[in-house]
């Protein structure tokens, strides 16, 4: 029986959320969703992001643009578990998309991916998860 789309976004944030504290984030997620934060994440250097989670690669001005907002979202043609994830901030991401979608007759400063492209796979490769911690079981 297919998942419903709450079922799929709760099995999204439990798979992120290992893949983000294994890449030595540690995260958190607010009472509602508010302002498009759906996580709040500590990156391992300390800094604070406010966190929108997508279920494939997306970007809306309107929603998320000039907020600070970083957007996470799994390769969607990926294997579930173990597909790859990336962690972009928005508006460096929407600027990307814009230079390429922008004058399409279907862009209205928001676009959406079913897959992720060969050019853009090569561009999101700076913002791929890299869990590299392992659990104290892995190392005896």
């Amino acid at each position: 029986m297919p998942l419903k789309s709450n079922e799929i976004e709760a099995a999204n944030r439990a798979e992120a959320t290992a893949i983000l504290i294994r890449a030595g984030y540690r995260v958190y997620r607010p009472e509602a969703d508010v302002h498009g934060e759906d996580l709040v994440i500590r990156s391992p250097e300390g800094a604070l992001r406010s966190v929108q989670m997508k279920g494939r690669p997306a970007v809306e001005w309107k929603r998320y643009g000039g907020k600070t907002i970083w957007m996470l979202f799994p390769d969607p043609q990926g294997a579930q578990p173990g597909r790859s994830w990336f962690l972009v901030e928005h508006d460096e991401f929407f600027q990307w998309v814009k230079a390429r979608h922008g004058t399409a007759q279907g862009w209205t400063d928001a676009w959406s991916y079913p897959r992720i492209s060969a050019d853009l796979r090569q561009w999101l490769e700076r913002f791929k998860l890299q869990p590299e911690r392992t659990t104290e079981s892995d190392t005896e």
